[in-house]
């Protein structure tokens, strides 16, 4: 994905996002987090101005093309009173900028090292795009690159912002007192939620420090008396990381005067979507609700918007940053070593983000390593990181890592691709908790006055109706959890019948996630309220085989799945079952009983919920399988209308297939999920009949 063909990208359309976010040009800045994050990597944050002043808000769109910050400007614009810089840097852009990073950044590096059996591949996108491959066998176990921090030009929010000199500048100063700010949650937030809140607002600084120093480059490399750029910590940095950030190909371009060469684009991923794509073509995917938050997490700064207004085009300040938020999505990693949420926030580094990702047979992995007892280190960004084979490489592979692992939607939204499913991988669906619309008297056949006046039914996709029960389910599932473990520890169970059972199922998989997912108005209802609702659904994963081997053999992954989320089916069954006896007994004043749902999570009431609860989720599965079929279908149909009725030049008609290759491929992940866990719940109930 780091190789596509350059665009002339479609408006991005902030108004309506302006609306969906509810946005104030007072604001300052703020941190808006899904409390919902399978690996705690998916956040909106609201940070950096992209709004000129004075401008009408009616102006706020992508301009017809938009150029990366690297090509802004042309051997003209160099100043001309620097004759050698300009031929020296001439020289620099007829090389790929990628390959321009790797040579610069090792000679800068005297103590880096590079396995002479890899080397940097330039290539087109049908061949995979850039990464490293072996040009030698390697063993397992070879250390093929050693990249020493201090000296590769990582970038960091931490230490730029520690060594910005207060008061100098205004925008480094807003951003240190917002990666200084304590996490104001809630006291009683999970400590995922907190995490999750932390995370994100370092990520969202991380954002603004790199387009920060994006626009102070472009202003140093101009001649425009109105862009002269101050002397200052922030023209060190971005003279001193100026190849790193020339490297970053996130950002649509057009060819320059003097002909650089050009960096391939990231059409696909969803900050560069336009607002009916992500209408039409992610209609009824998990991935809609997840480009709506990364696509909200844009907003605007008074400092930002001071500093770099003067003299900026629009076009420009946009520039730097949807190229800021989409390096930092796609691009930054941390180490379980400390240098994340423990340590100082993510990080970019040079070279080795140009390894691409395989959830399914990575040949390398990386280390952070520094002496024992170096915590000091790893905070101030020193060491070396470390990249190590896994298993024997063979000549012409490519050197691929694990990203970590997340299911489709989510990769999506923070990378711009879908993994490409070869044998097995772990994978996700998500399955509504209740019916759209619940009936509360389903023996008793309503009239049309009853029908009309929605008063046997209830609207569950009304947060107003299912807040309270979503919010119930949980302690139910909690509570019922702290039972089994208590049950586990008082048992005999031994520590290696214990190991046995040991798989490699994500961790994030262990706990039970609701997720809202943007659905229509039910057909009853969409007069009287006419507004896409959310659908509160849990999230279930097991092991997947590609499509034509949906019915694995992975059976013990396929009963744990249907295991983890068992419990929380049979406490919505107990709701369902309160509610209609409430219903029946014309009870409209009492509460739902949450002990009642616990005692039914966790199977202590005498009563048999499995059935029910089963039942439950049979009808998620079929409901989700029938829903993503036919916003597959209509999705489809939208492409092929708009393609054909649309003005859209050639370069626009391959973006937006490609976007719709990628919906596509969502889709066809989780169905697999949706059939296997289908065809195990009927393989269960024949073991039932049997027994």
């Amino acid at each position: 994905p780091t190789s596509l063909p350059p665009p002339h990208p479609p408006p991005f359309n902030l108004n309506s996002i302006s609306q969906e976010m509810e946005m104030t040009t007072a604001a300052c800045y703020a941190v808006s987090i899904s409390p919902s994050t399978m690996a705690g990597r998916t956040f909106a944050a609201v940070l950096v101005g992209i709004i000129a002043q004075n401008s009408p808000a009616s102006a706020f769109s992508f301009p017809p093309s938009l150029q990366r910050t690297s090509c802004l400007y042309s051997s003209r614009a160099v100043k001309e009173n620097d004759t050698h810089q300009d031929q020296q840097h001439h020289h620099q852009q007829q090389q790929h900028s990628h390959l321009l990073l790797w040579e610069k950044t090792l000679e800068a590096a005297p103590d880096s090292y590079v396995n002479p059996a890899i080397e940097l591949a330039i290539r087109p996108p049908e061949e995979g795009g850039t990464g490293i491959v072996a040009v030698d066998d390697v063993k397992k176990d070879t250390i093929v690159l050693c990249l020493p921090l201090e000296q590769v030009g990582m970038i960091d929010a931490a230490s730029i912002l520690d060594s910005a000199p207060e008061g100098e500048d205004a925008v480094f100063d807003m951003l240190n007192e917002m990666w200084n700010e304590e996490d104001s949650s809630k006291t009683n937030a999970k400590k995922e939620e907190k995490e999750g809140n932390q995370e994100g607002k370092r990520l969202a600084v991380l954002a603004g420090v790199i387009a920060h120093l994006q626009l102070t480059r472009y202003k140093d490399k101009t001649a425009w008396t109105a862009n002269e750029v101050k002397e200052g910590h922030a023209l060190e940095e971005s003279r001193r990381l100026g190849l790193f950030l020339d490297a970053m190909p996130l950002l649509p371009q057009v060819p320059s005067p003097d002909n650089c060469p050009l960096q391939h684009p990231f059409p696909t991923h969803f900050l560069y979507w336009d607002d009916e794509e992500i209408e039409k073509l992610l209609q009824g995917t998990m991935a809609q609700t997840k480009a709506r938050e990364v696509r909200a997490g844009i907003g605007w700064s008074a400092a930002f918007l001071k500093e770099h207004s003067l003299g900026m085009k629009q076009s420009q300040i946009l520039n730097a940053i949807f190229s800021a938020f989409t390096a930092v999505l796609s691009r930054s990693f941390g180490d379980e070593a400390g240098r994340d949420l423990d340590g100082a926030g993510r990080m970019l580094v040079p070279l080795v983000d140009m390894l691409n990702h395989d959830s399914e047979d990575p040949n390398v992995s990386w280390q952070w390593h520094v002496g024992e007892g170096d915590e000091e280190k790893i905070k101030a960004g020193r060491g070396d990181i470390a990249v190590t084979t896994l298993k024997d490489v063979k000549k012409g592979e490519e050197l691929c890592k694990c990203y970590g692992w997340r299911p489709s939607w989510d990769i999506a939204s923070s990378y711009g691709f879908v993994p490409r499913l070869n044998k097995e991988r772990w994978e996700c669906s998500v399955l509504p908790l209740f019916p759209d619309v619940l009936d509360l008297a389903p023996d008793v056949i309503a009239t049309p006055s009853q029908i009309s006046k929605y008063e046997t039914s209830l609207d569950l996709l009304l947060e107003s109706n299912y807040g309270v029960l979503v919010k119930a389910v949980l302690a139910a599932v909690d509570a019922a959890s702290e039972i089994e473990a208590r049950q586990k520890s008082d048992s005999d169970s031994d520590s290696e019948n214990a190991s046995e059972n040991q798989t490699d199922r994500p961790a994030q998989l262990d706990q039970l996630e609701v997720v809202s997912l943007f659905r229509p108005p039910p057909a009853l209802t969409v007069n009287d309220f006419p507004f896409a609702r959310r659908q509160p659904c849990v999230v279930v994963g097991t092991k997947i085989g590609a499509s034509d081997q949906i019915t694995s053999s992975n059976q013990q992954y396929h009963r744990e799945a249907i295991k983890k989320v068992l419990p929380a089916y049979r406490a919505a069954a107990s709701a369902i079952a309160q509610l209609r006896l409430k219903y029946n007994n014309g009870d409209s004043s009492s509460s739902i009983q949450a002990s009642q749902m616990a005692m039914a999570a966790a199977s202590l009431d005498g009563t048999d919920w499995d059935e029910a609860a089963i039942k439950l989720m049979r009808l998620g599965i079929n409901d989700r399988i029938q829903t993503i079929n036919s916003d597959g279908k209509a999705a489809s149909a939208w492409l092929a209308q708009s393609t054909t009725t649309n003005r859209l030049d050639q370069i626009n008609l391959q973006h937006r297939q490609f976007r719709a290759d990628m919906s596509a491929d969502i889709r066809e992940a989780e169905l697999n999920v949706l059939h296997t866990l289908d065809n195990e719940l009927n393989t269960l109930a024949g073991e039932d009949k049997k027994r």
